[in-house]
């Protein structure tokens, strides 16, 4: 005959295995959390070089832009 504590205990023993899978995966999950961040090749220096670039390109493009529509308005 089961007893009606039986389901609890496997309940409980269940969680011990999940704790204990937990504590021995933790060492694990920290490494890989941290991968992408501290251990990057990227120069944040250059990636700020680089979209200063970026801003600078479309500057000069917009200027060029009001310049030709200046240019085709003073003409007609």
């Amino acid at each position: 005959m089961k007893r009606s504590g039986s389901g609890a205990i496997s309940m409980l023993l269940a969680m011990l295995i999940i704790a204990i899978l937990y504590i021995f995966m933790m060492p694990m999950l920290k490494d890989m959390g941290g991968l992408g961040i501290g251990n990057s090749s990227l120069n944040k220096e250059s990636v700020e070089e680089h979209v200063n670039k970026q801003v600078e390109d479309i500057q000069r493009m917009r200027q060029q832009t009001i310049d030709m529509n200046n240019k085709i308005n003073q003409e007609y």
